[in-house]
């Protein structure tokens, strides 16, 4: 049998090993938590940041283990966290645009058979997507004249860019019955418009800050191939005459300056969507995960441009980028923006 002194010598030599493993007393004793979190399609900007976020976590928390799953996207999401069984519901995070969100609120849209989804918690906001429109016409500087009787060439039906394009040209302009939409995939798209079949394209892109944004890849091939490619954005007016239209939209506006992307593009100060991608959690996760999630994630914003370039539109000020209020935010999440004098000022 083990003499008292040798199993003091050895529980404290096991103690001292985990030290020098790098755990503490607290992560020895902590239970760990594993999280699925429900990505997006392969390839996409929300594919990469949900495959580095949860690497960050994993990499630089101490207990929470986070699994990526990649998926169809945003509705597939909602409708995937809305069927998890109860003893799922409080280790699952989701990753959904606003738009999509808002319409699960309000049992909208892909979601009318279902019902409205009141359950879900914002956590955070990574990264905003912007849509604009592009085109080779110098012609073309007042969008509501002079888009009149153009082609636009849209993303296929009900992709959330298409959706903001024809925010964009009904709510906002109020030209929709006087262009000629045309919906394809976005190479083709890209094709089209620079072959002359289509005048205009719908363009997504990231907002970094209003001196700096990066296209999508198939519009970034455009800039690439023409000296000339114009940015139409839309004004700050224009933009609140089309919310008025649709108070429910979760769309925010932001400034983009002038040669934002490259010389001359865009050619003038303009003005830009911004629809959140943010991730989301049932109202019954434990509010402790919640705060480490967020807290991890905020701590370690830089180390995603580690990961793809675009990482670097990860910033503390992008996670209440989006148009959600307080009572929409996990309790747990509002514990850490208090903590750092942060409060959502989104309306909905």
């Amino acid at each position: 049998m083990f003499s008292k002194k040798r199993f003091t010598w050895i529980t404290l030599l096991g103690f001292v090993l985990l030290v020098l493993l790098g755990l503490s007393p607290e992560v020895i004793a902590a239970d760990r938590v594993n999280l699925t979190l429900f990505a997006s399609p392969l390839g996409s900007d929300a594919h990469n940041f949900s495959h580095a976020l949860g690497d960050i976590i994993n990499k630089n928390h101490p207990y929470l283990r986070v699994s990526v799953m990649e998926t169809m996207g945003s509705n597939d999401n909602v409708k995937s966290m809305a069927d998890l069984s109860p003893d799922k519901v409080k280790t699952h995070v989701a990753l959904a645009i606003d738009g999509v969100l808002s319409a699960a609120l309000r049992g909208a849209g892909p979601f009318k058979k279902i019902g409205p989804i009141t359950g879900w918690r914002v956590l955070c906001t990574l990264y905003t997507a912007n849509p604009h429109f592009m085109t080779l016409n110098p012609n073309i500087k007042d969008p509501k004249k002079d888009l009149v009787g153009k082609r636009i060439g849209l993303l296929p039906k009900g992709h959330g860019l298409e959706k903001d394009a024809l925010f964009y040209l009904d709510q906002c302009w109020g030209i929709l019955d006087k262009v000629k939409i045309i919906n394809m995939p976005t190479e083709m798209a890209k094709d089209a418009l620079l072959d002359g079949t289509v005048d205009v394209i719908c363009s997504g892109g990231m907002f970094f800050t209003p001196t700096e944004f990066k296209t999508s890849p198939f519009n970034e091939a455009v800039l690439a191939s023409r000296d000339k490619v114009y940015f139409i954005g839309i004004d700050k007016e224009d933009y609140e005459a089309g919310m008025a239209k649709e108070p429910l939209a979760a769309r925010t506006w932001a400034p983009v300056k002038a040669n934002a992307v490259k010389p001359g593009y865009p050619h003038r100060d303009w003005g830009i969507l911004r629809v959140g991608m943010t991730w989301w959690a049932w109202e019954n996760m434990d509010d402790k995960v919640a705060y480490e999630f967020v807290k991890t994630t905020a701590e370690n914003t830089e180390k995603f441009k580690d990961y793809f370039a675009a990482g670097k539109a990860a910033s503390l000020d992008t996670f209440t980028a989006n148009d959600w209020s307080p009572k929409r935010y996990h309790p747990g999440a509002l514990k850490f923006y208090q903590e750092k004098g942060i409060t959502p000022q989104g309306k909905h």
